[in-house]
């Protein structure tokens, strides 16, 4: 059998050094992208988490009649503003 001309072998050098194909440069890729992703994202989510908590803490709504309002919160009137005896002639 004579060997097919269109088919050239490859040189030594060329043989096993395909991009991620090989079991070690997965263990080592995989967990490196997952864990740059998550970190990426985690670093997103704490950013974003402060801005609002100091939005939050810097602007809003002022609704004092909100809080006149609030039922059982309001603090009643004490009993010590009741008026003096009145004053009588002798």
């Amino acid at each position: 059998m004579a060997a097919c001309p269109e088919v050239l072998p490859l040189p030594e050098a060329v043989v096993g050094t395909t991009i991620l194909h090989t079991p070690t440069q997965m263990t080592i890729v995989a967990p490196t992208v997952t864990l740059g992703v998550l970190a990426i994202v985690l670093g997103i989510l704490g950013y974003l988490f402060f801005v609002v908590k100091k939005k939050r803490q810097t602007e809003g709504t002022y609704r004092p009649s909100a809080e006149e309002n609030s039922g059982p919160r309001s603090v009643a009137a004490p009993d010590a503003l009741k008026l003096p005896k009145e004053e009588r002639l002798i």
